[in-house]
């Protein structure tokens, strides 16, 4: 787990980028921007659908950014593209435990091992089904899209607010290469690259590799760390077979990635409700000793003294994850392609952070009576296998295209919790001891897919197709307290609170669990093109996410008992305008969707632990506008908006709470995305000079299904400013993020009156080189 520790990675990278090719050709079906003819605007190639399409032709709501775009705008991570989609929104708790929002449906603090994502993460057409421990950074990447709406027949499982793909670049015989190396504030460094070319033969390769390091955001003043700080490192090798005259083509890819730090940053802020909480008090105190106020950007995280150990074991994280995906296409004459794509990823992580940040051993003698501390340690490591086989007709002159294929997909999972409790109070030293889970659970999930498209005329087109789903969750978790103390009871029937008492020391449960689901999903499309410039569509489809089991159950009983699956009901009419000769452009989507049984996890603050129940019914509606505008060659203004309506429906949780005409959590309600790109000439060099600002909007978030802690509206700047010679082999750019340094929180988590949140990255600056060839 320490391998970036001993390795030089600028001295790789350089590596990398000197390897010699020998060129050949090969033609690229699908991928980066590709313009239509001098002074129009550029579009993106998309194979969402299971067809190479350009945006505009795609009969769905669909965002997508190729690497040239990705690369300029340093979207180095999923949460980056989020804050370029304004349908999308991401969340996290911890490193672990990422959320990504699309349409107000949420990955909601997926820590169970056999929970599911409501947004599909697919990398290279294989789902990643646990986002936070299979950590990706966006390098050499070819494009991202982002679906918006279910998709329950050809991408299928959990895929019920709509879905992230990650296409990575893959092999060229055309020989290229290049070299990036970027610094900024915050110590960053940032060197990544890639080396292409023919190998021997009908096989050509790709390697590829980045390391981002820089100090931390935050910092720890109690043992005078740095939080929030970041050393990875990221690899991968590809092999492609592409024989001529040969209908067989397949295509191999292995990666790597590893990242450690010294853990996240929690700050506790005075909640809305009368009286202060214990924690912002003690921040309060200890910044009168000091003789100035704490900022939010400092913190003093307790660390444990776990059972048995001599010494405390400081917060961190420490995470690895390797990846195989093979795909393999053969061609049938003018009929069909079949495609077998099989996927395995392996990942391992280790993470402790404090939930809290401040305790009562704070180092300055503050203490009260609600002073307590409960770092958590979250121990996880998973593999997946998946694989999926499909038959896609080739176009030709017959009315009908069509889709067919079966999907299957095992994940093994081991997560281990073990909570530390430390309270100064005598009242509350249940809460107080170890508390710890040891889950093993396997998921396997089957699929068979088809759809139908019948043209009735070159204007006019229907679509319609099926997924049958079924998923089989079993697993086992033994629970034990390790010191007297604990929120465990054996024999209850319901989640106790910390005061209704505990176990005793060496006293545990065990209990195995097993259920399974399957789920008939539809969809139907109509299109309509009245020219090659417009598209109409409307579109009805279902969608569909498995039940699960809780992560850390309070007894032996409440580990056997599921949670059932959602479903969502999704009714949607979109249009998809090229203007003015196509030089601007318009993509509208207004949608209507209806679930049932949503899953809604939230904190318990009675015993610190997260519970998730099925909302009756939830109701969202919304609309989605894209536009952008080729002023002049040079110039291009774009502004994105989505506006939602959202609310629970016949919803009394397990807390107690009555959340009926409640605004769906975590879902901003409104989101704009505005900005410009221009180039121009210097010295007598064409398009020499380059400016690119973007501002990212979003409207006011409530953190819970309850309504009560709420995010205010906030906004975020970033820009850059690049010189390409005419040559265009290098570039020296300047950027900057968040340039208005606003402070914003990435989650939020309400207990004893205090928010305790987690912040984003402040603002952030640098320079950037990189050469191509």
């Amino acid at each position: 787990m320490r391998l970036l520790t001993s390795v030089s990675s600028l001295a790789l990278l350089a590596a990398v980028s000197a390897i010699a090719v020998t060129p050949s050709a090969v033609a690229q079906e699908a991928g980066a921007s590709n313009p239509d003819q001098a002074g129009r605007l550029d579009v993106v190639v998309v194979t969402a659908q299971r067809r190479a399409a350009s945006v505009q032709d795609a009969s769905l709501a669909i965002s997508a950014f190729d690497g040239e775009t990705l690369a300029e705008d340093r979207i180095m991570s999923l949460e980056d593209v989020a804050n370029r989609v304004t349908s999308l929104s991401f969340t996290a708790i911890s490193p672990l435990d990422t959320e990504f929002n699309i349409r107000g449906i949420t990955n909601t603090r997926l820590d169970s091992p056999s929970a599911d994502q409501s947004i599909g993460i697919f990398i290279d057409d294989i789902y990643a089904g646990r986002s936070g421990l299979f950590n990706f950074d966006l390098y050499d990447i070819e494009r991202v899209e982002v679906v918006r709406g279910p998709q329950g027949v050809l991408m299928g499982r959990n895929v019920v607010g709509g879905a992230i793909n990650v296409i990575t670049a893959g092999p060229a015989f055309d020989p290229s290469s290049s070299l990036s190396m970027s610094f900024g504030n915050y110590d960053e460094t940032v060197a990544r690259g890639h080396v292409t070319g023919q190998i021997a033969g009908d096989f050509a390769g790709r390697l590829s590799a980045q390391s981002r390091n820089r100090s931390g955001y935050n910092y720890d003043i109690l043992h005078n760390r740095d939080l929030d700080d970041l050393r990875s490192f990221q690899a991968r090798a590809q092999l492609l077979w592409a024989p001529d005259d040969s209908p067989w083509q397949a295509r191999l890819i292995a990666d790597f990635t590893q990242d450690e730090s010294n853990g996240g940053h929690q700050v506790a802020i005075d909640g809305p409700d009368a009286g202060q909480g214990a924690w912002s008090s003690a921040r309060e105190a200890i910044g009168v000793i000091l003789g100035r106020p704490l900022s939010v950007r400092e913190s003093l995280p307790q660390h444990p003294l776990f059972f048995g150990d001599a010494t405390e074991t400081p917060q961190g994280l420490d995470r690895e994850a390797f990846g195989i995906t093979l795909q393999v296409d053969r061609e049938i004459g003018d009929f069909a392609t079949l495609s077998a794509v099989v996927g395995y990823r392996n990942g391992d992580a280790d993470s402790l952070y404090d939930q809290t940040s401040i305790g009562p051993d704070n180092g300055y003698g503050v203490l009260s009576p609600l002073l307590f501390a409960t770092p958590v340690n979250e121990f996880e490591s998973a593999t997946q296998f998946s694989q999926e086989v499909r038959l896609v007709s080739t176009p030709g002159e017959s009315s009908f295209d069509w889709i067919i294929g079966a999907y299957h997909q095992q994940d093994d999972v081991h997560k281990y919790d073990r909570f530390w409790g430390i309270v100064p109070l005598a009242a509350l030293d249940l809460i107080s001891g170890e508390s710890h889970w040891d889950n093993n659970s396997r998921n396997i999930s089957y699929g068979m897919f088809g759809q139908l498209g019948y043209s009735f005329s070159d204007q006019l087109r229907a679509v319609a197709g099926v997924r049958y789903s079924y998923d089989e969750k079993s697993g086992d978790v033994l629970a034990t307290a390790v010191s007297t103390g604990d929120r465990f009871n054996p024999g209850g029937t319901v989640p106790l609170t910390p005061l209704a008492g505990g176990l005793t020391e060496g006293q545990s449960f065990s209990a195995a669990y097993s259920d399974d689901w399957n789920e008939i999903t539809p969809q139907v499309t109509v299109e309509y093109r009245p020219n090659d410039d417009l598209m109409f569509y409307a579109t009805w489809s279902r969608g569909y996410k498995g039940g699960g089991f809780e992560d850390t159950p309070s007894n032996a009983i409440a580990a056997t008992i599921s949670y059932d699956p959602e479903t969502v009901t999704n009714m949607e009419f979109g249009a998809k305008m090229d203007l003015l000769e196509g030089r601007a452009r318009v993509n509208l989507a207004v949608f209507s969707m209806d679930y049932a049984d949503l899953q809604v996890t939230q904190t318990d603050t009675n015993c610190l632990c997260n519970v998730t129940d099925n909302a009756a019914d939830a109701e969202i509606r919304g609309i989605e506008v894209e536009s952008q505008l080729l002023v002049t060659d040079g110039l291009r203004i774009f502004a994105n908006a989505t506006f939602l309506d959202t609310e629970y429906i016949d919803f009394s949780d397990s807390l107690g709470n009555v959340n009926d005409g409640n605004f769906l959590q975590r879902t901003p309600d409104y989101q704009y995305n505005v900005g410009f790109d221009y180039t121009t000439d210097l010295a007598g060099m064409s398009d020499a000079l380059s400016f690119r600002v973007n501002y990212n909007h979003r409207g006011e978030m409530f953190w819970g299904p309850n309504n009560a802690q709420f995010e205010d509206p906030y906004g975020l700047l970033d820009a850059r400013v690049a010189f390409t010679p005419n040559d265009g082999d290098w570039q020296i750019a300047l950027w900057g993020r968040n340039l208005a340094d606003t402070v914003y929180r990435t989650t939020v988590n309400y207990a004893i009156n205090d928010e305790v949140s987690r912040l984003g990255a402040p603002q952030t600056f640098g320079i950037e080189f990189s050469i191509q060839r």
